[in-house]
């Protein structure tokens, strides 16, 4: 049977009932143990009663008004608590021998005169002895013991609460079932939802403040779904306008090959078909990158050497740049400890260096540093620089500048951005060398061991 949160609250509920219960029982307990210890029923009525005896002389009148008032009183005790023991009295005249005895052997009790307690066989009794003109009386009153009160009050307390049970138990049914309406309600409309069509906001009427945030959470939940979304779409979008492009020279440059009816003209088509299948695979790693660099996934952080990794970045692009006539400087500590993960940031880096390299810068440096705590890493040139008015753009997928003829995707610093991203590091545009050129700085925060 699987476990309900209407069973759960109720079984919660029934335990907090079962504890004030017994609480309750213990309290009576306790001012009913305390108050019989403190006074006594016969006690009063018994000063009263001598008095009264005191004004019959007859022996048989007295014997009869006690006899009236024990029995009175034995019955009035049945009634407060059932089975409890009676009360015993000795009427004695006075100078002179017992006239009446009742219930317990009394012909060798003896009590001091007014209010006492006595222990008789074990049970307790309140004594009260009382001297008259005429009469003598001692009467025993048997007080309750510990188990005969708690029985009473089980039989008197237990049974009101027992009655009062069911209807607790209905009530407090109802109750929930009632306040986990809204929340079934809920849990139907998102079986209803229609997660390929329909992802807006449900916008649920949860009614109360503890559902309510179930509520929240759900909705910005479909808005994060529905971002993801938009964002597969315009990636989507985006590789297939990126791919018309060159997919279209190809086709043309097939066509050229297949139709030219000289040998120049075929190998410069050939040549031509071959750098176009090479920038076609370029682009389609390049969307592959940007794909597995998705923020919202996460991979293995490592301990690693951040100067070590940018020196093996400069390493790789060593021959293009010395093709470019470019040269290449590393600037920082020999060694830079910082966890994380490697493959975004190296991702950052080669993309750097090589759109620095391609479009007419003679220096490039790629600069790490300790800074607050954390690392920045700065990949600066000295070529022509980006314009204020359009560094706002330099980040968005396929956005390739204007002023050059450098062949490219337009992809790099779009898989420069999401890669930041992924590693929640800080990137942005600055100054770069000798007054000219560019400057991209990342901030990767504290992140090394042990900081």
């Amino acid at each position: 049977m699987k476990k309900t949160l209407g069973l759960r609250l109720v079984a919660a509920l029934l335990l907090a009932f079962a504890l004030i219960s017994v609480l309750v029982i213990a309290m009576n307990y306790w001012n009913a143990r305390t108050e019989l210890d403190k006074q006594s029923t016969a006690a009063p009525l018994a000063s009263v009663l001598i008095k009264s005896l005191d004004a019959l002389d007859d022996a048989e009148a007295a014997t009869a008004v006690l006899q009236a008032f024990i029995a009175e009183l034995n019955r009035v005790r049945q009634e407060v608590v059932p089975g409890s023991a009676s009360v015993s009295v000795r009427l004695e005249r006075h100078g002179g021998g017992t006239v009446y005895e009742s219930g317990r052997d009394l012909r060798n009790q003896t009590a001091p005169t007014g209010l006492s307690r006595l222990d008789i066989d074990g049970h307790p009794h309140v004594a009260y002895s009382a001297q008259g003109q005429r009469w003598n009386l001692l009467m025993l009153e048997p007080l309750l013991t510990d188990l005969e009160l708690l029985e009473w009050l089980l039989g008197e307390v237990g049974m009101s609460l027992l009655i009062a049970l069911p209807v607790l138990l209905l009530t407090l049914w109802l109750a929930v079932r009632s306040g986990l309406r809204p929340l079934r309600q809920f849990s139907q409309r998102i079986e209803a939802l229609d997660t390929r069509r329909d992802l807006q906001p449900l916008d649920a009427d949860l009614r109360y403040a503890e559902l309510q945030p179930l509520g929240r959470a759900f909705d910005a939940l479909l808005a994060r779904l529905r971002e993801h979304l938009a964002l597969e779409r315009a990636f989507v979008h985006d590789a297939a306008h990126g791919l018309r492009t060159p997919l279209a020279a190809l086709s043309a440059q097939a066509h050229v090959l297949l139709g030219s009816p000289d040998e120049a003209s075929r190998a410069a088509a050939a040549q031509a078909l071959q750098q176009g299948l090479q920038r076609a695979a370029h682009l389609g790693q390049q969307l592959l990158d940007l794909s597995a660099l998705d923020p919202t996934r996460s991979g293995d952080a490592q301990d690693i050497d951040v100067c070590e990794l940018a020196a093996g970045v400069l390493l790789d692009a060593h021959a293009d740049a010395k093709r470019r006539k470019v040269t290449l400087a590393l600037e920082g500590p020999e060694s830079l400890a910082w966890h994380g993960e490697p493959l975004p940031l190296q991702s950052i880096l080669q993309n750097l260096v090589d759109n620095a390299l391609r479009y007419g810068a003679t220096r490039v440096e790629l600069s790490i540093e300790q800074h607050q705590g954390g690392i920045r890493l700065a990949v600066r040139d000295n070529g022509p620089g980006i314009a204020p008015a359009l560094r706002a753009q330099v980040f968005e997928r396929f956005w390739r500048g204007t002023g050059h003829d450098e062949p490219g995707t337009g992809l790099g610093l779009a898989i420069v951005a999401q890669a930041a991203e992924r590693l929640h590091a800080r990137l942005w545009l600055d100054e770069g060398l000798d007054g000219r050129g560019v400057g991209f700085v990342l901030d990767l925060g504290g992140m090394q061991p042990g900081s």
